[in-house]
């Protein structure tokens, strides 16, 4: 059994390669190759403990993810990786930086089957690390020109537009409204606006024609990112999740409630194996994440193959007794 450090598997990580192995994997989904039953969600007031099993034939890989915020604070995350076939456990892992990178490789997966084709700029909204590694998903799966960035912290959103500029080698300009970032072809929203707020990052009023929403946030009842508009403007929601989503994310939740959500759902794997998307150019499409075993275990394969190449990782001889089958 290999363990990897957070640091690890940072270093074992490329976002193209995980974008690649992402499309794959829901390509295997649409297939019918993958189990996925609905996440564990339990309450340790004042926070959560949450299970995420699956089984993803293609990749040859089952395990699991379980992360949990309690009343020290902060979130931890870990995942254990396992051979289909064998049942041996491969690997453990740190999951923080890798949920953050697969929600991103995820939304390259979904960017790549509903944006634009060409040079596109893409306006931003979030400046924390799941604001990184979206674009970092965006630019690996389309062409980028140029990334307007809004935060409402003024030092954060210059940093940040500094930073990714010289990560990605293109322009990346901080603007000082949402509404700028919101007016882009591709709109990235990665930031969640405050717990049982009600505050929403972006207005469906901001979009112009034909605009492509990226939202990864709302994941939970009380959190919300998108107002109703924006999914009353669109002609088509897709996620990673449908069904999971339209019960767990505040988002979906409040346009079922104002009815504008019926009709128009469709799954990411779906797409990913031809099926149909924008159907007019000048249709406003979102897609919107909840996150799925399926994308940590596939990103946790390729972390995993990645440092088996390099020698990365400690090695602890963990589970090597198995009980005779049927005993």
């Amino acid at each position: 059994m290999l363990l990897l450090t957070d640091d690890q598997v940072r270093a074992s990580l490329r976002m193209d390669q995980l974008v690649d192995a992402l499309r794959d994997g829901y390509r295997v989904e649409a297939r019918g190759g993958v189990q996925l039953p609905d996440r564990v969600n339990l309450d340790a007031p004042p926070g959560f403990f949450r299970l995420m099993p699956g089984i993803v034939g293609g990749a040859g890989v089952m395990g699991f993810k379980v992360f949990n915020q309690v009343a020290a604070g902060g979130v931890q995350y870990l995942i254990g990786l396992y051979d289909e076939t064998s049942g041996e456990l491969l690997a453990q892992l740190d999951g923080a930086y890798l949920t953050a990178a697969r929600t991103g490789a995820a939304t390259g997966v979904a960017a790549g089957l509903l944006g634009p084709a060409g040079p596109v700029e893409v306006g931003l909204i979030g400046s924390g690390l799941e604001a990184e590694t979206n674009l970092e998903g965006v630019c690996a799966a389309i062409e980028v020109a140029r990334v307007s960035v809004f935060s409402p912290h003024t030092e954060r959103r210059e940093r940040f537009a500094a930073r990714m500029a010289e990560r990605l080698g293109i322009a990346v300009a901080p603007v000082d409204a949402a509404e700028r970032a919101a007016s882009a072809p591709v709109v990235v929203v990665a930031t969640n606006t405050g717990m049982g707020t009600g505050r929403v990052a972006l207005r469906g009023d901001w979009l112009a024609p034909g605009a492509t929403v990226l939202s990864i946030g709302s994941t939970m009842p009380a959190l919300r990112e998108l107002d109703v508009e924006v999914i009353a403007r669109s002609a088509l929601v897709v996620s990673d999740a449908p069904e999971q989503a339209r019960g767990e994310s505040g988002d979906l939740i409040a346009a079922d409630g104002a009815g504008v959500l019926d009709g128009k759902m469709r799954s990411l794997a779906e797409l990913a194996v031809g099926g149909a998307g924008r159907e007019n150019p000048a249709d406003i499409v979102v897609y919107k994440s909840v996150g799925t075993a399926l994308q940590d275990l596939v990103a946790a394969r390729a972390v995993y193959g990645a440092a088996r190449a390099t020698g990365t990782g400690t090695e602890f001889g963990l589970l090597c007794v198995k009980k005779p089958a049927g005993s």
